[in-house]
């Protein structure tokens, strides 16, 4: 191997992590245009308990939740 081999970078590896930069960036853009424009109050009734709150914090709660049992049954499988 000759020594301009061992100190070009690797290029995958780099696109790779600017890729993953702009990803992120994206989905931080596309969260707060989606928190803007769901702003406003909504009830949520389950059970005997009556919640309001805005839109996008019902959302994000329920995505967690959808995401926490998704995980668990994950897990359940591997056993």
């Amino acid at each position: 191997m000759s020594r301009d081999e061992v100190d070009k970078p690797a290029g995958g590896a780099v696109r790779r992590f600017a890729l993953r930069y702009w990803l992120a960036i994206t989905l931080v853009v596309l969260a707060a245009i989606f928190i803007a424009q769901n702003r406003e109050r909504q009830r949520v009734h389950v059970l005997w308990i009556t919640v309001e709150s805005p839109m996008w914090l019902l959302l994000t709660a329920m995505a967690v939740v959808g995401l926490v049992v998704g995980l668990l049954l994950h897990r359940r499988r591997r056993s």
